[in-house]
């Protein structure tokens, strides 16, 4: 069996499917449509990354 990822690796993982995700949404030329779930996903990809700050912190 492969190790699972910690909590850090994972929300580094979730970071970069959003950063996919909004891309994708900006490049299709959407974002007037989809404005609101850009701005819920940019807030999920702030709040991975304050997360992933905050958790380094704490790694000995």
């Amino acid at each position: 069996m492969s190790e699972q990822p910690n909590i850090v690796e994972t929300l580094r993982i979730v970071r970069g499917c959003l950063t996919v995700a909004r891309k994708a949404v900006i490049d299709a030329r959407h974002i007037e449509a989809l404005t609101e779930i850009d701005t819920l996903m940019q807030v999920a990809q702030l709040e991975a990354e304050r997360r992933i700050a905050v958790l380094e912190r704490a790694l000995p």
